[in-house]
């Protein structure tokens, strides 16, 4: 649907529905001055031939007739005018809108406040408190997850006790429960105000100063944490939530709930009985969900409740959604201005009010923004309250915002009315069908303007269970299989960038440059190309001292303490912080849980790695060995065995570039020079490469690394920098490694998903493991221990869709220090080195079911694989036709096709080869996070994605003027914003699980590489519009295109939709525009059809810069650029700047490591 509607809308000239409402708003009857004239001179004419025949302009009669006619066109008129007020889809009066509008049970949408929760930072109090040491912490500000102070948590709880109401001590909270799988608990404070306990505090928001109050919290009955009904003299109410990640998350802490607005009341009296009774609220700016009704007593004093009810009959009061025995109901019509009626009961089925009575209601900013986190920061909040001796005492504490809030609203404009209330008059203002979910949410706020809801079974599932959710999403996966496919990726990826100063050059180097340095494709590639240091020559042994949890101290040893870095001549130079160490056995022995054991024990290892963590001097104490505190000079991250071998020595790697060097690079980069950056694994710094030096293959090689005879013979750059004089290019080496099941597993991962096990203190990874039972290709036995590999991102090809049969897998880094546990688990597994013809997978081109070239795993035997094509003799051997070849030599790499009718080799690219290894058994486990804990008693589980207007309207600013990316509102926030309205619509058998919406960014330098492209028009020539303004008709027509309303989740793009819309806004200026892909690897129509995942929304990203003028359309002009900004590789389209290359190059074992030390800036 969404589709048709984009193309009637932006395409159809003489769509139907425009043509249905031309005739519609024809005049076939007009009722204008010179018509009625008409018309009754004709009549007076036909009927009154003999009596009226003096049609003079000066005559008396022609007067009357004239008047009449003026008469009637002005009873016409605001006949016609107040006809139209009378039904909803023609109304424009306000108070006409709204009317309408309850005659459907619809009640309009006054605004809605911004409302979230503030953390508190720190605090502090005026009274005399002690902690278990003694120390008294009067005055003292505490602040939450100090570093600084281990005892923080236990200060926190100890201030907040003495300032907690009686019984109320920390873990016997008022109200406790679980919100979105958060443990919550909720306390009161005893503050000693007579008034309501709020508290006011202003803070300046997009340049206007509004005014917010922090509010008394509950979660009673609910999926949310909301405000607490206002009752004068109570105390202020706060929350401790738990998410299980650590005192530094941002969901672990305590919190007090804020409301934007300012609280008033209005007290009222009624005398006499009166059915139906109507009290007016007249003041401005009502919200839509803070209103509260009391009845006094004759003291004045609050005596009960009246609770609201949702909709009208008639004029009175709907009552059935509240149990029988309240009969104290009432409820609130919105009226013009988000002033209020309260509209009360008949007396059949609910009380007429009689007596005095007291609203509070709640006037905001009729005004919809976003609120960051920056926006509210150490706000200071004064809770005074009486202590244990009735002694006056004051809590300070410090507050700020930790998500960003985007759920204010301004009142509901007319057209929202119009749209929305047929739809939630068909819905019945509840959710029971697929069509509900869609439609009702866009009600709950007019805030919300894209919604997407998908709904997952989980029915027969007992209550005793926890639920099972086959996506992984919600639960854990544990799935045993033996199709996996290992394989590995390496490519070159580029990105462009240009500059107007220094800080944008500084800016590109940290965010763009530097920061690929930390992602596990660069380490990968580190470990692959940069070769082990050999250290067995040296004889040396581990002589292990002491040893704690994960941590060995010691020395090496061989004859005496071995010097290591800087003081080593040998390779041990290289045994540094941070460089990873490889042992093995001193005998036949093998290792297994810190010890050495039998060889062919069960899961043994016949290596053993572990890092080093520190070092003391020079790593042997002056030849001493062991320090005089008795530990070791050399602190190892594992425990290794007294007289373990070592083996090799594997560099660290450093992931951040010195002062000095960025200083260098700026400074080339700003003369418009040419370099590259290459790794020297000697000083474990990087370094420049001239542009004399720098080599101009792309294949990767040390040999001629830190040349300096002007002769381009460097090979070995990280980064490569190249420039067209305006714009610059940067190349950069990257290395994935593929985890893939041929047909009976399917993968989920969510990389923006951490889960953190505060109990191990380490984080939760999904895993691979390569199980034991797999043999060792060379020697056929089994590989005697399991490898495990962690899942480090999905896998998405050029159109944006993500295969969930493979993921991409990384080395296993047990304690995310940036250094795995053993780099050589590849290696293990295919062996690549070893009988290299049989080591490769290969890969077939088919088309999908949504025409899109896809490959897909095809077997090896249809190959004859050798290094070279000179190895083929096609005439003096016989061949049937159509037979393939794959050569794996580094400067060929290439699959082709043998022909009987030419006898020659041709090259195909209908395959693809990689270097790995398939038919693997192994076990895969996905942790779910618990964020989002599922009830089991459910039979129904809707994920409901959500697009709010705010972030919507930032998001679109940040694409064009750039600045600090906009969040999108946490599962949390969305929760606490919009479960209030939405589950009391749902089914009972139904659980809402709230989702941010997911953006899916097109053609500019913020997208993902393979969407990233170029706009190539031809002007016409024989126009006067300037480039400039051709460029920026082209960005604008595309972000008409790109508009909200024509898209919708899982939406389809087609180019084709997008040319015929340019075509129509510029013509005649422009003849023909074409997209040509800027990734070097993509061909000429591979951005011709780009999906969307189901919660993924198109936007677009492209700027006058990525629109190019040219002459006429040749060759060169549709050939892809290879100019991208981000990487984001597939398993099966990744690209290399090799022309045909099928597979990666040659194995090479490495290691590296994350090192504090800087780099050179100096070239050669």
């Amino acid at each position: 649907m969404a589709t048709t509607d984009r193309q009637n809308r932006l395409l159809v000239a003489e769509d139907w529905r425009k043509i249905y409402q031309s005739f519609q708003q024809a005049d076939f009857k007009s009722y204008d001055f010179e018509t009625l004239r008409r018309t009754m001179v004709a009549y007076i004419r036909e009927n009154y031939p003999d009596d009226f025949n003096d049609f003079v302009e000066s005559s008396e009669y022609v007067a009357l007739i004239d008047l009449i006619a003026y008469v009637a066109q002005a009873l016409s008129f605001r006949v016609d005018l107040n006809a139209r007020e009378n039904f909803l889809a023609t109304a424009e009066r306000r108070n006409s809108v709204l009317r309408l509008a309850r005659l459907i049970n619809y009640n309009a949408k006054r605004n809605k406040p911004a409302t979230g929760l503030l953390k508190i930072d720190a605090l502090s109090t005026t009274q005399d408190v002690t902690d278990s040491t003694g120390t008294n912490l009067a005055n003292s500000t505490i602040i939450w997850n100090d570093s600084a102070n281990s005892n923080y948590k236990e200060q926190f709880t100890a201030i907040l006790n003495a300032a907690n109401q009686t019984g109320q001590l920390f873990g016997k909270p008022r109200e406790s429960g679980s919100i979105g799988g958060i443990s919550t608990d909720v306390y009161t404070l005893s503050s000693n105000q007579t008034d309501l306990p709020i508290f006011s505090f202003s803070k300046a928001v997009g340049g206007t100063t509004r005014q917010f109050e922090i509010v008394p919290s509950s979660i009673n009955n609910s999926e949310s944490i909301y405000e607490a009904d206002p009752v004068e003299g109570s105390g202020l109410t706060y929350v401790f939530r738990n998410d299980g990640s650590g005192d530094s998350s941002n969901n672990t802490g305590f919190f007090m709930l804020f409301k934007q607005g300012t609280i008033r009341q209005t007290n009222f009296a009624v005398d006499t009985s009166v059915t139906n009774f109507v009290q007016t609220v007249d003041a401005q700016n009502i919200n839509d969900t803070d209103v509260w009704l009391y009845k006094l007593d004759q003291f004045g004093q609050i005596s009960e409740k009246w609770s609201s009810v949702p909709a009208l009959s008639g004029n009175n009061a709907i009552y059935n959604s509240l149990s029988q025995t309240e009969r104290n109901i009432y409820n609130i019509v919105t009226k013009n201005n988000d002033a209020i009626d309260l509209v009360f009961g008949d007396g059949n089925f609910s009380n007429i009010p009689l007596g005095t009575f007291r609203t509070y209601y709640r006037v905001s900013d009729n005004a919809k923004f976003a609120i960051q986190p920056a926006d509210m920061t150490n706000i200071l909040v004064n809770v005074p309250y009486q202590d244990a001796n009735g002694a006056q005492q004051t809590l300070t504490v410090t507050v700020s915002l930790k998500s960003s809030v985007y759920n204010s609203s301004a009142t509901e404009s007319n057209a929202s009315i119009k749209d929305k209330a047929p739809q939630v008059y068909y819905s019945q203002n509840r959710m029971i069908t697929a069509e509900d979910y869609q439609v009702v949410p866009l009600s709950a706020s007019q805030e919300i303007v894209k919604v997407r809801s998908v709904n997952r079974s989980a029915s027969g599932i007992s209550r005793a269970k926890e639920i099972l959710d086959p996506t992984g999403a919600y639960s854990n996966v544990n799935v045993f299989a033996e199709d996996g496919i290992l394989y590995r990726e390496e490519s070159i990826q580029q990105f462009t960038f240009t500059f107007n100063n220094r800080s944008e050059i500084q800016s590109t180097i940290d965010s763009s440059v530097e920061a690929k340095l930390k992602q596990s494709y660069a380490r990968q590639f580190y470990y692959l190309k940069y070769v082990a240091k050999d250290t067995s020559t040296l004889s040396a042994t581990w002589n292990s001292t002491t040893t704690g949890t994960n941590t060995n101290t010691g020395y090496f040893t061989s004859g005496g303490a071995l010097v290591v870095g800087d003081s080593a001549t040998s390779n041990l130079k290289f045994a540094k912080v941070g460089a990873l160490v490889k042992f093995t056995s001193p005998d036949t022995r093998e290792f297994l849980n810190d010890k050495l054991v039998t060889a062919g024990t069960d899961n043994a290892e016949d290596r053993s790695w572990a890092k080093i963590s520190a070092v003391v001097l020079d790593g042997a104490n002056g030849g001493v060995g062991n320090l005089e505190d008795g530990t070791g000079p050399i602190t190892l991250n594992d425990i290794i065995p007294d007289g373990s071998v070592i083996n090799a020595v594997i560099p660290p790697f450093t992931t951040t570039f010195s002062t000095t060097l960025e200083a260098d690079i700026v400074n080339r980069i700003e003369a418009f020079e040419e370099f590259g950056l290459r790794y020297d694994e000697n000083s474990q710094e990087f370094k420049v490469i001239t542009s004399t030096n720098l080599s101009s293959s792309d294949i990767f090689a040390t040999a001629g690394a830190g040349s300096t005879a002007g002769t381009n013979l460097d090979a070995s750059w990280f980064f490569k920098f190249t420039n067209d004089g305006n714009t610059y290019t940067v190349k950069y080496r990257k290395l994935d490694y593929i985890f893939e099941s041929e047909s009976q597993n399917k993968f989920h991962y969510d990389i923006e998903e951490k889960i953190y096990d505060y109990k191990t203190g380490k984080s939760v990874k999904d895993t691979v493991k390569i199980l034991k039972t797999n043999d060792i290709v060379s020697t056929g036995n089994s590989i005697g221990y399991a490898i495990n590999w962690q899942v480090v991102d999905t896998v998405t090809e050029a159109d944006g869709f993500q295969d969930n049969r493979k993921v991409k897998v990384g080395f296993f880094d047990d304690d995310d220090d940036g250094i795995v546990d053993n780099p050589e688990i590849f290696d293990i597994v295919v062996e690549p080195d070893t009988t290299v013809s049989t080591k490769f997978v290969f890969f077939e081109k088919y088309t999908s079911y949504d025409n899109i070239e896809r490959f897909r795993p095809y077997a090896a035997t249809n190959f004859i694989v050798s290094e070279n094509e000179t190895d083929i003799n096609v005439n003096s051997t016989t061949y049937s036709d159509g037979q393939l070849f794959y050569f794996y030599d580094v400067e060929e790499d290439v699959i082709k096709k043998y022909s009987t009718d030419t006898n020659t080799l041709s090259t195909s690219t209908d395959y693809i080869a990689r270097r790995g290894r398939s038919s693997l058994t192994f076990q895969y486990r996905h942790n779910a996070g618990q964020e989002t804990r599922i009830d089991p008693s459910v039979s129904n589980i809707v994920d409901v994605y959500l697009l709010e207007r705010t972030y919507d309207n930032l998001f679109r600013v940040w694409l064009q003027d750039g600045g600090t990316k906009p969040a999108a509102s946490t599962p949390d926030q969305l929760r606490i914003s919009y479960s209030g309205s939405l589950n009391p619509l749902k089914s009972l058998s139904d659980q809402i699980v709230y989702h941010p919406v997911k953006y899916k960014i097109l053609f500019g330098t913020n997208s993902e590489e393979e969407l990233q492209a170029t706009f190539k028009v031809v002007k016409n020539s024989k126009t006067n519009v300037t480039d400039a303004v051709i460029k920026t008709r082209v960005i604008q027509a595309i972000n008409e295109f790109f508009a909200l309303d024509n898209w919708d989740f899982g939406d389809s793009f087609y180019f084709t939709e997008l040319a015929a819309y340019i075509h129509n806004q510029l013509a005649p200026d422009l003849l023909t525009v074409v997209i040509v892909p800027n990734q070097s690897g993509q061909t000429f129509g591979s951005l011709f059809q780009i999906n969307s995942a189901a919660d993924e929304i198109f936007i677009s990203g492209a700027t006058v810069d990525d629109v190019s003028i040219i002459t006429a359309l040749g060759a060169n002009q549709l050939a892809a650029s290879g100019t991208v900004v981000t990487s984001t590789s597939t398993a099966t389209t990744n690209s290399t700047t090799s022309t045909g290359s099928a597979v990666s190059g040659s194995t090479t074992t490495g290691s590296g490591s994350t090192s504090s030390s800087g780099s050179s800036g100096s070239g050669y």
